[in-house]
């Protein structure tokens, strides 16, 4: 039973950080400023940075309330203020980017940390509240925090998103795997629901009688200008299309050389998950992996390797327009996008077939590959981005940080450190 509980928990780590899109990249253009968070003279602030340096620049500098880390953000509509939750009670702190002060703070209620939030209006404020198996959408109006609306998502939550179309999910059952369900809650407090009767998802704990521990995470993109989200199935080559506005749902199937056979989802513990993000002009960007354990996982532990099979989904693309798929890199299993790059590193051993980390991998959005740094080396992490700069991480021998133009792969700049600002950037 451990064995199956470490592979379905994993899975579920993973889902929680993927890539969040949309709402907060119209904030992050290299233009603007890049806001982050960091320790600075002893307290924890919000500050602006330079891009190419991370180091603070003069301006505004704004002391946070104590708890609040910066790992989950939302900026305003126009981009003038930006809504940070602490760890608990809910609370959500309100900053004001043009006066460079804390503006006030609001809560969505529980016990809790606010989870996701959405910003997509002026005047109201979206995000989840109350424990993560059982969470609720909580909308609210803006400044004075009053609660306009509040829905159960009604399942466990394993992919959401935060559009200026309000908060999307997909949650999937609890203690079981069955249909998942895509959930919409709008600005004006309407929420709408959708049963995804064709793509699974949930969590199945193992029991004494059959070692079976389960989890299928499927991944979400949501195309907010022709008000769509796509629902990429965990273990299948299926991908459900949901209109927003209707709750109409259709499915395609997925075809061409990157498109992955069905894989069964049964052995002594299974896990898969997918991320994806909707990258402009009918493409949608997926990654992920499928986790079993070993039969000899107990003898595996007991020799300090891990008791679990790793098979990466790699990084694709599918086209909207014919269902068609491609891979671009076999072996990553998580992605971020900055601009027009999509990008990965992933330095864990995944199969007996792949012996070499991939190191630092860039694409364009057309498919080919733009740069690749660092191949063959365990010691890359990815760390973030902000157009137009990547920063990879490295931890031994010395610890330093290599700032990486993303668009030709270049270094533009090598920090010595890896203790890095938290940056508010979507990509």
């Amino acid at each position: 039973m451990r064995a199956a509980a470490l592979v379905c928990s994993a899975c579920a780590v993973f889902a929680l950080a993927a890539p969040a899109a949309g709402a907060a990249d119209r904030c992050t253009d290299p233009g603007d400023a890049l806001y982050g968070v960091a320790r600075i003279d002893g307290a924890r602030a919000l500050a602006q940075f330079d891009r190419r340096t991370l180091r603070p620049r003069a301006g505004i500098r704004v002391e946070l309330p104590r708890g609040v880390s910066g790992w989950n953000f939302a900026f305003s509509p126009g981009c003038d203020a930006v809504a940070l939750p602490g760890r608990r009670r809910g609370r959500i702190a309100l900053i004001d980017l043009d006066r460079g002060r804390r503006a006030g703070t609001v809560s969505v209620g529980g016990r809790a940390g606010a989870g996701l939030i959405a910003w997509p209006r002026p005047d109201r404020l979206t995000a989840f509240a109350g424990p993560y198996p059982a969470s609720r959408l909580v909308t609210l109006s803006l400044p004075d925090g009053r609660i306009v609306a509040a829905e159960r998502v009604g399942g466990q939550t394993f992919a959401s998103e935060a559009t200026t179309l309000g908060m999307v999910a997909v949650a999937g059952p609890r203690k079981r795997i069955g249909p998942a369900t895509l959930v919409l809650a709008t600005p004006d407090g309407g929420f709408l629901r959708a049963t995804l009767t064709q793509i699974r998802a949930g969590f199945e704990w193992a029991n004494r009688r059959r070692l079976l521990g389960r989890q299928l995470v499927p991944g979400l993109a949501v195309d907010e200008a022709s008000g769509r989200a796509y629902v990429v199935a965990a273990n299948e080559p299926l991908v459900a299309e949901v209109d927003l506005t209707s709750g109409a749902v259709t499915y395609h199937g997925l075809s061409g050389h990157g498109a992955a056979g069905a894989t069964a989802s049964k052995g002594l513990a299974y896990g898969a998950y997918r991320t994806a993000r909707w990258v402009g002009e009918g493409t949608i960007a997926v990654s992920g992996e499928e986790m079993r354990a070993r039969r000899d996982w107990r003898r595996a532990l007991k020799r300090g390797e891990l008791p679990t099979v790793l098979d990466p989904y790699g990084l694709r693309l599918i086209h909207t327009a014919d269902w068609t798929v491609d891979t671009l890199h076999p072996s990553l299993r998580w992605f971020l996008q900055a601009g027009d790059a999509l990008m990965g590193a992933d330095d864990l051993p995944i199969s007996l077939d792949r012996t070499r980390a991939t190191g630092l991998v860039g694409y364009g959005l057309d498919g080919r590959r733009r740069f690749l740094r660092f191949p063959g080396d365990e010691r890359i992490g990815l760390w973030g981005a902000a157009w137009p700069y990547a920063y990879a991480t490295v931890r031994r021998p010395r610890k330093r940080t290599y700032v990486i133009d993303v668009r030709s792969g270049r270094t533009a700049n090598v920090l010595p450190t890896v203790r890095l600002p938290v940056i508010l950037s979507g990509r």
